[in-house]
């Protein structure tokens, strides 16, 4: 009995992509990177990048990025993926712009730079919280090289304020520079703060007792303890 010649199995569950698309040869020498995955979590614009910059190392065909991206998506992309139409994704620009719309909701849209000039210089604010606070919002915005958040930074001091007087007379010319430059004025500032609790402290246990009870508590603290050494007790000395 002769056998039943099969061919290639082939999926039952029709693909988003094209013919074209579907036919499109691989690359020949390529080398997947591990770390090259979406999973519906991250910002979709900046994996676009990341996927782009790999297809433009091994020349891979746009027709084939479409193959490729499909592979490297998981969780809710992979399932947002299975449930477009049969055969409606027919070019690379078409696929990445249906990406980009379904998971615009990750993005991540920096503030300009610009709003680093809101950030002020609090009433007896300490230097060194000012500096927490302005630098825990440069990360947040985009553009801010080292002199402009300098200049920012300058900008948010009180004018008239010892460190401010000091940067008309010298202004330094780069941001470790000003650093540096602030460095004394915060160690005076710490050093200030330290002085005035120790005194409030003092201030504090001086009240907390009157006048009378100071000196009698200075009195049996000072007043020598009477010796016993050789004096016995009836006890010992065995006298009724």
């Amino acid at each position: 009995m002769e056998r039943e010649k099969r061919g290639p199995p082939t999926s039952t569950a029709p693909s988003p992509f094209t013919d074209a698309i579907r036919s499109s040869p691989l690359p020949r020498v390529f080398r997947h990177n591990p770390d090259l995955l979406f999973d519906g979590k991250t910002n979709p614009a900046e994996y676009l990048i990341q996927f782009n910059t790999e297809m433009e190392v091994f020349q891979v065909s746009e027709p084939t990025h479409c193959r490729l991206f499909a592979a490297s998506i998981r969780d809710s992309a992979q399932q947002w993926f299975s449930k477009l139409g049969p055969a409606s994704i027919r070019t690379w620009r078409q696929f990445e712009d249906l990406f980009v719309r379904q998971f615009q909701s990750t993005i991540h849209y920096s503030p300009h730079m610009a709003t680093l000039a809101n950030i002020k210089r609090r009433e007896a604010e300490p230097l060194a919280e000012y500096f927490r606070r302005f630098n825990t919002e440069v990360p947040n915005v985009r553009g801010a090289s080292k002199e402009t958040i300098k200049n920012f930074m300058i900008a948010g001091l009180k004018e008239g304020s010892k460190f401010w007087n000091s940067l008309q007379v010298s202004e330094p010319r780069t941001l470790p520079e000003f650093y540096e430059q602030a460095e004394p004025f915060k160690r005076v500032e710490k050093s200030m703060r330290e002085l005035k609790i120790n005194e409030n402290y003092r201030d504090k246990r001086d009240r907390s007792s009157s006048p009378d009870e100071r000196r009698k508590t200075y009195r049996r603290s000072s007043s020598p303890k009477k010796s016993t050494r050789g004096k016995e007790t009836a006890k010992d000395s065995g006298r009724p």
